[in-house]
């Protein structure tokens, strides 16, 4: 036997162990892999459903600022209901009176804001108004509901209260 023929022989056996490890390594990489993609999987699911919850809070904070008792006047601060006060007043002003002036006509009298019932009564029409037209889960329905429910029983009481109005009616805003 030569010494070439030996080393082989001795290296036969350590070769054979090497590709045993090797074959284990593959298997265990493969497996890897695999628990790689699950996980990588399992963290998309993550995020998608961080997605979903992120949406359903922004509706449930759309849907809590829209909710009656963010808007009852007789619990708000002075701040609150001023702040609130503008913003109704702004609404009033800049879109029922300026995109429905053939509705309001003379119905809704600029001095509204001191009328208590003309501010509960505007006030739950912006809410509305707001959920209808700024945001997404509204419906047709809900416009139409609006304009002709809505909207006009608000002129019609309104108009009634308007219609007897003095100076001398006039409750603070």
């Amino acid at each position: 036997m030569t010494d070439e023929q030996q080393d082989r022989d001795d290296e036969s056996p350590a070769v054979a162990a090497l590709a045993i490890q090797v074959s284990r390594l593959r298997q265990e990489l493969d497996t890897l892999a695999g628990a790689q993609q699950r996980h990588g999987a399992a963290l998309r699911d993550v995020t998608d459903l961080k997605q979903q919850v992120e949406r359903i809070l922004a509706i449930l904070d759309a849907e809590r600022d829209a909710s009656p008792a963010a808007w009852f006047w007789l619990t708000m601060s002075d701040e609150e209901r001023e702040t609130k006060f503008g913003e109704l007043h702004d609404w009033v002003e800049t879109v029922l009176r300026q995109q429905y002036p053939d509705y309001l006509a003379d119905h809704i009298k600029p001095c509204w804001q001191n009328h208590p019932e003309a501010r509960w009564e505007l006030t739950w029409l912006y809410q509305l108004w707001s959920l209808t037209y700024l945001t997404d889960r509204s419906a047709p329905k809900d416009a139409a509901d609006w304009h002709d429910r809505w909207c006009l029983g608000v002129i019609r009481r309104l108009s009634q209260i308007m219609t007897r109005c003095t100076q001398a009616s006039h409750a603070p805003p």
